[in-house]
C-alpha cells in the first residue's frame, strides 16, 4: 500500500514544481512585456505524440522543409507546439535570429552533443560555454590565411575528379564524386595526409572510411529522430561506425606526434595537425577536434555543388555566362586573387545556398528562462517567453525564401539579385555570431575554384535524370536522387595542354 503513497507523493511534488515554475514564468513574462506567439494546431500539447508522427512522415517522404513553409505562410513568423512532451518554437524572423546566434547567444546551447557525442565527442562542434571556448581557442589560431591562398593541393584533387569523369558525355552522379573529392581535400589541408577516395576500390580500407563517413549522416538524424527516447537507446552501429573513423584519424594523429617528438619536420611545412599538436598532447581531443572540422570541411561543400550543378543541368544560361566569366583567366588556373574577381560565380553560389542550404535548419535550446524579441501577440511585435529547455529552430530554408527580403520571385533559382542584395540574419548560409563557421572564406575559395576548373574542361552539361529535385537532410541538405548529368568535354581540354 505504501507504493501508491509514493507514487501520489511524487505526483503531488511534480504538480506543485509545475504550478511554482508556471506562476515564475508568468512573472518573468509580465516583467518583459511578452505576448504568447501563435501555436500550431495540434490534438493536444502535452505529449505532442500525433505531431511527432507527422514529423516522422514528411522526413521519410523528404517534405520536412516544404511543410515548414507551409507552417510560417499560414501561422506567422514564429509559432510554438508541442512534440513528445518538448516545447518548441520555431521562427524565420531575422530579429529572433540575431537574438538567437548573437545578442543573447548566451542564453542558449546547440544541444548538438546528444546528437553527434559518440562521433566528435567534446569539440567545438558539440559543446558550449567554457568547454566551447577552450575548443576554439585551440582551433583558430591554426586555421589561417596560408590554407585559404593556397590551392595548389586543392588542384591535385582535382585532377582526380577529372580522371572520375567519362570522357564520351555517359552519365555520371556528381554527387558522390563531391562528397569523395571535398573529403580528399580536407584530409590534406588539415592533417597534410594524402588520400584518394575519388581511386579507392570497393572493399578496400579507405573506401570502408568514406562509407563510414558517409553513413555517419543517416545515424545522427536517427539520433535525432528518437527525440527523448535517444538516453535509452544503445547505438551499437553508431558506435561500430565511429570506431572504423576513430581509428583511421587516431593513426594520422598518432603518426604527427611520434614525429613531432623525434623533431623531424616534413618538407611540405607543417599542417594544422602538426601546429595543435604545439598546442596540446591530449590525442582525443585532437582526435574529436580534427573530426569535426573534417565533418564541415566536406559536408558543406559537397552539398552545394552537388545542388548547384543539379540547377546547372537545367540552366544552360547560366552556364553560359559562367564560361564567360571564366573565360577572362585565358585558360589558366585561377590564383586566390583570380577567385576574388569572379563576381557571377560567387553570385551563383550565394545564390545556391540560398535556395538550398547546406544546414537547412538551426536548432538551440534555452539553458534559461529568456525571451525573444519578436512573435508575441497578435500582430507577432511583442517579446516572446521562452521558458528554460524550450527549443528554437529556425528554418533556414525558408528564412532564405523570405519574399520580403528576396522579392516576388524568392522561389527561383536567379544570380542577378546579388547586384543589389544586402543581407545580415537573413541570410545563413555558414551560421552567423559567435559560432560562426570559421572556415567560411576558404569554403568559398574552394568551391569557386571547383567550378571554376570544370567550366574551364567541359563544354556544356546536361540533365540525365527527370526526377525533380527532393530533399535529403543528412547532416547536409542534398537531393535524393542525387546528381546525374552529362558532362561533354572541350575539344582541347587544359589537362590535354599541362
Amino acid at each position: 500500500m505504501h507504493y501508491y503513497y509514493l507514487i501520489l507523493l511524487g505526483l503531488a511534488y511534480w504538480v506543485v514544481k509545475r504550478l511554482i515554475a508556471s506562476f515564475e514564468q508568468r512573472k518573468f513574462a509580465d516583467k518583459n512585456a511578452c505576448q504568447p506567439c501563435r501555436r500550431i494546431p495540434q490534438r493536444e500539447r502535452l505529449i505532442g505524440y500525433h505531431l511527432y508522427l507527422q514529423e516522422v512522415t514528411l522526413a521519410r517522404e523528404g517534405r520536412s522543409l516544404q511543410e515548414a513553409q507551409n507552417r510560417f505562410r499560414l501561422f506567422g513568423d514564429t509559432f510554438s507546439g508541442v512534440v513528445m512532451g518538448q516545447l518548441f518554437i520555431s521562427t524565420i524572423d531575422p530579429e529572433n535570429v540575431k537574438a538567437l546566434l548573437s545578442t543573447q547567444f548566451n542564453d542558449f546551447d546547440s544541444g548538438k552533443k546528444s546528437l553527434f557525442g559518440p562521433f566528435i565527442g567534446d569539440s567545438m562542434l558539440t559543446t558550449d560555454g567554457a568547454l566551447w571556448k577552450h575548443s576554439r581557442s585551440l582551433v583558430r589560431p591554426h586555421l589561417g590565411k596560408d590554407q585559404v591562398g593556397n590551392l595548389s593541393k586543392l588542384e591535385g584533387h582535382i585532377q582526380n575528379l577529372f580522371t572520375c569523369l567519362p570522357n564520351d558525355g555517359s552519365t555520371v552522379d556528381l554527387q558522390q564524386l563531391f562528397f569523395r573529392l571535398t573529403f580528399d581535400n580536407v584530409i590534406e589541408l588539415l592533417l597534410n595526409e594524402k588520400v584518394s577516395t575519388l581511386n579507392c576500390q570497393p572493399g578496400s580500407h579507405l573506401y570502408n572510411v568514406i562509407k563510414a563517413f558517409d553513413n555517419v549522416g543517416n545515424l545522427v538524424n536517427r539520433r535525432a529522430a528518437l527525440g527523448p527516447l535517444l538516453r535509452f537507446y544503445r547505438d551499437t552501429e553508431m558506435n561500430a561506425t565511429c570506431k572504423i573513423l576513430h581509428d583511421f584519424v587516431d593513426e594520422i594523429i598518432e603518426k604527427a606526434y611520434i614525429r613531432r617528438k623525434i623533431r623531424k619536420i616534413l618538407e611540405q611545412g607543417n599542417s594544422f595537425l602538426d601546429n595543435i599538436l604545439d598546442s596540446t598532447e591530449d590525442l582525443i581531443k585532437i582526435r574529436f577536434e580534427v573530426l569535426g572540422l573534417l565533418l564541415a570541411g566536406r559536408d558543406t561543400a559537397a552539398s552545394v555543388m552537388s545542388n548547384l550543378f543539379f540547377v546547372l543541368a537545367q540552366r544552360p544560361d547560366i552556364w553560359k555566362k559562367l564560361q564567360t566569366e571564366v573565360g577572362c583567366l585565358q585558360e589558366r588556373k585561377p590564383t586566390y586573387e583570380d577567385i576574388k574577381g569572379l563576381k557571377y560565380l560567387r553570385q551563383v553560389i550565394d545564390e545556391t545556398m540560398r535556395l538550398y542550404p547546406p544546414v537547412p535548419g538551426l536548432f538551440r535550446a534555452a539553458n534559461c528562462t529568456t525571451t525573444l524579441p519578436r512573435g508575441g501577440g497578435r500582430d507577432g511585435k511583442s517579446p516572446v517567453l521562452v521558458p528554460k529547455g524550450t527549443v528554437i529552430s529556425c528554418s533556414t530554408f525558408s528564412l532564405h525564401r523570405r519574399e520580403d527580403v528576396y522579392g516576388h520571385d524568392a522561389q527561383e533559382f536567379r544570380p542577378e539579385r546579388w547586384d543589389d542584395l544586402s543581407t545580415r540574419w537573413e541570410f545563413l548560409p555558414f551560421s552567423a555570431g559567435p559560432k560562426v563557421c570559421m572556415g567560411q572564406t576558404y569554403g568559398y575559395a574552394e568551391m569557386i575554384y571547383i567550378l571554376s576548373r570544370i567550366l574551364q574542361e567541359y563544354e556544356r552539361i546536361e540533365r540525365r535524370s527527370d526526377e525533380p529535385w527532393e530533399e535529403k537532410w543528412s547532416i547536409t541538405l542534398l537531393n535524393a536522387s542525387g546528381t546525374y548529368v552529362g558532362l561533354i568535354p572541350k575539344t582541347s581540354p587544359m589537362t590535354e595542354r599541362i
